[in-house]
Parts: structure tokens; C-alpha cells; sequence
């Protein structure tokens, strides 16, 4: 179904509008790339566009000039697809390999792990309600699309996936070892912390291991490169 609209006091145009700074589970994606896996995960649930065509089949679609799409854009360069996506629904069952991403705030740092966890193939990516939200659009952009095709939750918390019987792997630069000379576990969550503060204590006393990545020259990694390296490592 279609639509024309050209006044930006439409109704629907104010409440997509509000969209761009959302924390619910409907948020705006922007560019054709992002529309195109939205669609084919079933995600996608309008299209906001200046092209008349029928890209998106079934999807409603909305014909707007160019200057609304500028108001619903957050970037400079506006593309002539913008869309309403929603998160896929998070199973009961959340796989064996997670990441747990413990205050991480850099929108771009909890985009990156999401879109590594994925190429890694982990089984999803849960996040304390201290992260950065999932639907912040720099997030959006920086997962490259992953964030349609890897369970994510803000919903559980560590303690909650200690008691399922995960083992808690954790990163931290003190009283921790090489993760080099630890073993590799079937059921686990690599717990990675803030960018300032690292893990909370509370979650580093639930760690059945603490390790860190040994480094010369410099004291720390940024922790979207430190998660890729152990990514990479725990996933067997």
C-alpha cells in the first residue's frame, strides 16, 4: 500500500519523527542496504521514501519529498530510503556462546561487537540496562545489518545466565590471567565491561574465570578490539 505525503505537520511524519530518538523495540534504519535485510528477516515494517517504486512488496510505503526525509534522517548525506524496522524476538532459549556487554556506552563500540559476534558466530548478545540502547542510531549503523540476524537482549541479567549454567568468562586487568591458558567451555558468556570503568565488581565476584589479553606498550585496548580478540579465541 502506498501512500503520497508532503507536509512535514502530517501526523505520521511527527510520529516518525519522534522514532529518531526511541528506546522501544520500533526504531528508523536508514539506507537501501539496511531496508534490504530488515525485509528479508520479516522486520520491516514501513518504507519512507522519495523513490515511487515497488522496491519492498507488502511493506507499506510512504512518498515523501526529500526535505522530510531530512527531518527523519540523523545523517548529513540523507538516503533516499528510510524505514521502520522492529528487533527480532529474543527465544527463550539463547544459545550456548554470548556476549555480555556489562555499561558498555560508545554506540559505536556496542554496534561493532554486535556486527563481530555475528561473524564469529555467537548465539546472541545480551546488554546491561546501562549500554548503550540498542535502537541509538549510531548503534543502527555501526552493526551493518547484524542486528537482524543475532538474538539481542537487554533483559536478562548476569546472575540470571550464571543460574542457567553458563560459565562467566570475564575481562579484567587485575588478578586475572592470560586468556591464552584458559580452557574453552561449550555453555559460556564473555562478559566485556565499560570503556572507563571495566566490569562491576558484582559481576567480575560471579566470573568462574577473569582474563585479560597481555599487551606491551600500551596499558589497555579499546573493547570492541579486546571483544573481537577473545571472540575469536572462545569460539572453538
Amino acid at each position: 500500500m502506498k501512500k503520497y505525503i508532503t507536509s512535514s505537520s502530517n501526523k505520521l511524519i511527527k510520529d516518525l519523527i519522534k522514532l529518531k530518538n526511541n528506546k522501544e523495540e520500533r526504531f528508523l534504519i536508514e539506507g537501501k542496504d539496511l531496508l534490504d535485510l530488515a525485509y528479508l528477516n520479516n522486520l520491516l515494517e514501513m518504507v519512507i521514501t522519495t523513490e515511487d517504486d515497488d522496491e519492498f512488496n507488502n511493506v507499506e510505503t510512504i512518498i515523501v519529498p526529500k526535505f522530510i526525509l531530512e527531518k527523519l534522517s540523523n545523517n548529513k548525506s540523507v538516503q533516499p530510503y528510510i524505514g521502520v524496522s522492529r528487533l527480532p524476538k529474543v527465544s527463550s532459549k539463547l544459545g550456548d556462546k554470548l556476549v555480555y556487554l556489562d555499561g558498555v556506552q560508545d554506540p559505536g563500540n556496542v554496534g561493532t561487537i554486535i556486527r563481530t559476534a555475528l561473524a564469529f558466530s555467537y548465539d546472541g548478545v545480551i546488554l546491561s540496562k546501562d549500554s548503550a540502547s540498542l535502537t541509538n542510531s549510531k548503534v543502527i549503523q555501526s552493526t551493518k545489518g547484524a542486528l537482524f540476524s543475532i538474538p539481542l537482549s537487554n533483559q536478562v541479567s548476569l546472575k540470571e545466565l550464571k543460574e542457567q549454567g553458563y560459565m562467566i568468562i570475564v575481562t579484567s586487568l587485575e588478578d586475572s590471567i592470560n586468556y591464552l591458558k584458559t580452557p574453552k567451555f561449550d555453555k559460556f558468556v564473555l562478559v566485556l565491561g565499560n570503556e572507563g570503568q571495566g566490569v562491576k565488581k558484582e559481576n567480575i565476584e560471579l566470573a568462574d574465570t577473569v582474563v585479560r589479553i597481555e599487551m606491551g606498550n600500551i596499558d589497555s585496548l579499546n573493547v570492541a578490539v579486546a571483544g573481537g580478540i577473545l571472540m575469536n579465541h572462545y569460539r572453538g
